[in-house]
């Protein structure tokens, strides 16, 4: 897909009605637009993304296919990374800073990415399937950051 195509980005029938799934579709997409050269990581990504906002008792799944992404409400099939947190964590996941020196890495300086820390060392904030997954989680860090 080359910058001057757009990213498909859709919410399926069940996440319609969703107002997480559609304000992270939402976020995608405006990242894209403002961002045309977050399309590679876009288009690179494949694999499922479970998104757990446990306060909210919300969960949505990313389901990324080469450049098409498709919203669902809940699991749909088995997820490569689940992240689960309060909905105000998932949201701080899109305002990381990359790091000017490790472009691979969030810039750790910042009061977002500390808090998150914070969060993942207290276990309010879990990431299911890092391991195997690195390069997925990298990718979504960066379709989702606004910056």
């Amino acid at each position: 897909m080359s910058s001057h195509q757009s990213a498909s980005i859709q919410l399926s029938a069940s996440a319609e009605d969703s107002a997480f799934a559609a304000m992270m579709a939402e976020l995608i997409r405006a990242n894209l637009s403002d961002h045309p050269h977050k399309l590679h990581d876009f288009c690179a990504m494949h694999g499922r993304v479970a998104l757990v906002a446990e306060d909210a008792e919300q969960t949505i799944t990313l389901h990324f296919l080469g450049g098409k992404l498709r919203v669902h409400q809940g699991l749909f099939g088995i997820p490569d990374l689940v992240i689960r947190g309060s909905s105000e964590s998932l949201i701080d996941l899109s305002r990381l800073h990359p790091d000017p020196r490790f472009k691979f890495f969030p810039d750790v300086r910042s009061e977002v990415a500390r808090t998150l820390l914070r969060a993942l060392l207290q276990r309010k904030l879990r990431i299911g399937g890092l391991g195997s997954h690195l390069l997925l989680a990298h990718r979504l860090s960066n379709v989702m950051s606004i910056h």
